[in-house]
């Protein structure tokens, strides 16, 4: 079940990616992570949380977070570029000290608001936080029970989108930053 959630994320990011940069996306990755995965921490990276009730089946409340970002500053600059021209910004936007992160932020808003639609439509009735910096920092970590999953979108041109998704089953709190 979980696959199909985070399955529906990839599509809207497929989506937005193709929609910023008017091409089709030509690469769609994703892969389950093990608890004991780790992934780097993030030059340019913001993070949202959830909450949620699952009304498939019996009521469950589920908790989780999605994270998008970049290694390196330098490998998620188109996208950025991309995401200001598409937004009829000035490309110096990405020059100032807040400008790409505020750039990522507002591609992971368009993403989770498409997102959040279509699980509600799923049964999966959430709510999200504003985004938060992640940049420089770990991912919250996990445990055994989170489902977790790595999502890797690129366009032709070579943009690419990462996102981690994490649903935490009941009875686990978001760690927020």
């Amino acid at each position: 079940m979980w696959d199909v959630f985070a399955q529906i994320l990839g599509r809207h990011t497929a989506a937005i990616l193709g929609e910023v940069t008017e091409r089709k996306p030509d690469r769609l990755r994703l892969s389950r992570l093990s608890c004991q995965e780790t992934l780097s921490v993030c030059e340019l990276a913001v993070l949202i949380d959830f909450h949620g009730l699952l009304t498939e089946g019996r009521e469950k409340r589920v908790s989780g977070y999605m994270a998008c970002g970049a290694v390196s500053g330098a490998d998620i600059k188109p996208l950025l570029k991309a995401m200001a021209g598409h937004l009829g910004l000035d490309p110096a936007i990405l020059e100032t000290a807040a400008g790409p992160q505020n750039i990522l932020n507002e591609f992971l808003n368009i993403v989770i608001g498409l997102t959040g639609a279509d699980w509600a439509e799923h049964g999966f009735e959430m709510s999200f936080s504003p985004p938060q910096v992640l940049s420089g920092l770990p991912l919250p970590p996990r445990v055994q029970d989170d489902q977790a999953f790595h999502l890797y979108v690129s366009a032709p041109d070579g943009i690419q989108v990462d996102i981690v998704v994490v649903f935490s089953l009941p009875g686990r709190a978001v760690i927020s930053w």
